[in-house]
């Protein structure tokens, strides 16, 4: 017993360190996906250049236990396919400015916390989508329509990750 002691305690290990640091510097995109993807390259990795990339949605953390499209009245879905060309023909660094002006125009970018988020439902639907990514992710509302239309998610690289749909403007009523 004594031997096979010394022998698991003398066997070399990897480091964790090193396993992490190998993780990290790995991509698995080629030039390719890179762009369909909106990544950023390691070599490019810096902000002045994710304000530069357009933004996209994607529905990886959407569910519709909240809200679903078939909520959504024929009118209101047009105004969301509108937002889509809207969002992807401006570039991250003018949606942001679309939310620094008084009075808000156009997509009114704005940040927020999500324990300020006044409704029940749309702050537990926010809440278990940040268990599940980055803590220094920011979530954001952006008008789909200057009326109640918003939605809400997060940025990452050029895409906005769509987490809630808010029809009636509920999160932040007026």
């Amino acid at each position: 017993m004594g031997k096979k002691y010394n022998e698991k305690k003398n066997k070399k290990t990897i480091p964790k360190k090193a396993v992490t640091e190998e993780v990290k510097n790995y991509v698995r995109a080629n030039n390719k996906e890179i762009k369909i993807m909106g990544l950023v390259s390691k070599e490019i990795n810096d902000h002045a250049n994710i304000y530069s990339m357009h933004p996209y949605v994607a529905l990886k953390y959407f569910k519709s236990d909240w809200q679903c499209f078939s909520d959504w009245e024929s009118h209101e879905l047009k105004a969301f396919s509108s937002f889509l060309e809207t969002l992807s023909n401006h570039t991250w660094k003018q949606v942001y400015q679309t939310g620094s002006r008084v009075p808000k125009h156009g997509l009114a970018y704005t940040k927020y916390e999500i324990k300020d988020v006044r409704s029940e439902a749309i702050r537990k639907r926010l809440e278990s989508v940040e268990k599940k990514i980055s803590e220094d992710m920011n979530f954001f509302e952006l008008r789909v329509d200057q009326n109640k239309l918003r939605v809400h998610g997060f940025q990452s690289q050029s895409a906005f990750f769509l987490v809630a749909l808010d029809r009636n403007h509920e999160a932040f009523p007026m």
